[in-house]
């Protein structure tokens, strides 16, 4: 199979694109033929072994976050069946391959079955951030219908999946940003209030849209 790989931490020259083994999956663990993958920052922190990693094998595939469909699965793998669309995000550590090649093994646990109506470049752009969104409201501050969260940086990856897993989950939402183009996408993101911290005394604006204070 074709991928981008590194056979040593460092800078971008050190990506290799070029040919490996196949994968082949053993027990819990999923064959992905891959049909986007996209880039994030921890992407470049491991390349460049900024963010050193346990376990990683050499060569080592880049990139984590993807889409695509099962191929093949372990004999132990019962979450998926082959031709099932999915994405996730695997991230390259403990000792796991990323996810920059026409083909991935990756565990059960770490996929989500891709909705019909969403093409795999949309899944794949998501992953990561979905996943951080999901885990801070809903795994951790347990966010209920009703509340009132305020997102600090509305307009950035995170937290533009914040405001709108916020919004489908029934809560308030109270956005910063900067600039008027950046306000106007929170808006149309679902925002209910939107303040520019380079305009606005955030503080203040809060104080007066929640006097007993936000809910997260």
């Amino acid at each position: 199979m074709r991928a981008a790989f590194i056979k040593q931490t460092g800078p971008p020259e050190n990506i290799v694109v070029g040919e490996l083994p196949d994968p082949k999956p053993t027990g819990s663990q999923v064959l992905i033929s891959v049909g986007a993958a996209s880039v994030n920052p921890i992407d470049t922190y491991i390349r460049s072994g900024a963010a050193a990693q346990p376990n990683m094998p050499l060569p080592f595939i880049v990139g984590s976050d993807f889409a695509g469909v099962v191929k093949a699965t372990g004999p132990d793998a019962t979450r998926f069946g082959v031709g099932d669309r999915v994405w996730g995000a695997n991230q390259g550590v403990l000792g796991r391959q990323g996810t920059f090649s026409e083909l991935a093994v990756i565990e059960q646990r770490w996929l989500y079955p891709t909705p019909d109506q969403v093409k795999d470049e949309q899944a794949a752009a998501m992953a990561l951030v979905g996943i951080t969104a999901h885990l801070g409201l809903v795994d951790e501050a347990k966010l209920d219908a009703g509340e009132t969260v305020l997102v600090n940086g509305g307009s950035g990856a995170v937290g533009s999946t914040v405001i709108q897993m916020a919004k489908a989950l029934g809560a308030r939402v109270i956005a910063t940003t900067s600039g008027v183009d950046k306000a106007e996408y929170c808006k149309a993101l679902g925002a209910d209030h939107v303040l520019d911290y380079e305009a606005d005394n955030v503080p203040e604006r809060v104080a007066a849209l929640m006097p007993e204070g936000v809910h997260i």
